[in-house]
């Protein structure tokens, strides 16, 4: 059985973290979210992969006909990002008979996939996965009866909403679905509204989960991914990282070769510290904090549920769950708020819209090639774009675009007595 991975789409809500690339490709633990899609997949016996991707090149780079990876792996082309229909259509000619559609960053898919099998009958044309949710609106929403998809409503209405039951983005579908999708009017929702089609005349199973599922629809959603990761990491210390005798390195902690942990320093696991990273002196890490090659966390420096990615440095101060892309430098004495004195969830500001995070504790993001001067501060639920300079003794309180300076003006005073 072969699988169709989409991974072309522009990821315009995952802004700024993946302006360049799939986010798809954004890298936890030293991996590209797809790697871990994909061992999955093999793991769960699919080594027969068609990648849906843009014409970047990216993802043909680092996975090459996938052997290296156990698979073997089928580009196809979408120049335009015109949705998961267009997307598989271009896949077609590949497509050799049964076959399962996923988002690249699912890498939990494997496990979902023994049951979708086990769960599927002989006469049934596709199975979808489900599950329960409560803000509901965002998503394709499922109408059921008795295991039977009866209709697929996408981002129904407050009040017009079938059920509670939301498409989780894993299919198992029949090489004759493929007619049905051709047929449909080509849409940004192509997809769904062929499997509605498809429905009315065809058996799809709907096969509810209770487990949880990764999501990865905005970038604060790579922390839970991380966490999601996280659970299955087992300590592990390289012979070649140096890590120092007063150092502390408390449970599941992966500390990569050519890493450095100075004296005083606490790394309370699950943590990963990646290769030729550097842990300052008395620095504190905790609950669960992703420290990627390259990368410098400084003395004295504490964080908590936290991504640094590749080649960035911070010094001093405090930040607490927020994403730090690639190549970005933090002064000394710099702190995140994470928490709204109201207590309530933190609300970000995307594409002129506030959308809620549903999250407690929440830090910022700071886009890659970003600076930011000593003794500065952000407010909960900040986005600084790449390529950005905030000033030092600043305080961030709305999101900062792409290339922006931002910085507070001070008046110096001087009087003789």
């Amino acid at each position: 059985m072969q699988a169709i991975i989409l991974a072309a789409g522009k990821s315009s809500r995952f802004y700024p973290l993946a302006n360049d690339k799939h986010k798809s490709m954004v890298r936890i633990m030293g991996k590209p979210i797809l790697e871990y899609t994909i061992q999955g997949l093999k793991e769960a016996g699919i080594k027969e992969i068609v990648l849906i991707v843009d014409q970047k090149k990216i993802i043909q780079n680092y996975f090459g006909d996938g052997k290296k990876f156990g698979v073997s792996i089928t580009y196809v082309i979408q120049p335009a990002p015109l949705g998961a229909g267009n997307g598989l259509l271009l896949a077609k000619k590949y497509i050799n008979g049964d076959f399962f559609l996923l988002n690249g960053h699912h890498l939990d898919a494997g496990n979902f996939i023994k049951t979708i099998i086990a769960k599927r009958k002989e006469n049934d044309k596709a199975v979808l996965l489900v599950k329960q949710k409560e803000n509901i609106w965002e998503n394709g929403v499922a109408k059921i009866s008795q295991e039977r998809l009866l209709d697929l409503v996408e981002k129904p209405k407050i009040g017009e909403e079938p059920s509670k039951l939301c498409i989780v983005g894993i299919y198992l579908f029949s090489r004759e679905f493929l007619s049905e999708l051709e047929n449909t009017p080509p849409e940004h929702y192509q997809l769904e509204k062929a499997i509605s089609s498809f429905a009315k005349n065809n058996f799809i199973r709907a096969v509810e989960t209770k487990e949880e599922v990764v999501t990865l629809k905005y970038p604060w959603d790579l922390l839970s991914l991380k966490d999601f990761l996280f659970i299955f990491i087992n300590r592990s210390i390289s012979e070649k990282a140096k890590i120092s005798e007063s150092a502390e390195i408390i449970g599941d902690v992966v500390i990569e070769e050519g890493a450095s942990v100075l004296e005083g320093a606490k790394i309370k696991g699950p943590c990963y510290i990646g290769k030729n990273a550097f842990v300052g002196n008395h620095a504190v890490l905790r609950k669960g904090v992703d420290v990627e090659e390259n990368s410098v966390i400084g003395g004295y420096m504490e964080m908590k549920n936290t991504i640094v990615m590749a080649g960035s440095k911070v010094h001093s101060g405090f930040i607490g769950d927020s994403i730090i892309s690639e190549n970005c430098r933090i002064g000394a004495q710099f702190c995140t708020a994470n928490v709204r004195l109201d207590r309530n969830s933190v609300k970000i500001i995307l594409s002129s819209k506030e959308v809620d995070t549903n999250l407690k504790s929440f830090g910022m993001i700071l886009g890659k090639n970003s600076k930011i001067g000593i003794k500065s501060s952000t407010m909960p639920g900040v986005i600084i774009g790449e390529n950005s300079f905030i000033g030092p003794h600043t305080s961030v309180t709305k999101n900062v675009e792409d290339n922006t300076k931002y910085f507070s003006k001070f008046q110096e005073v001087i009087v003789k007595k």
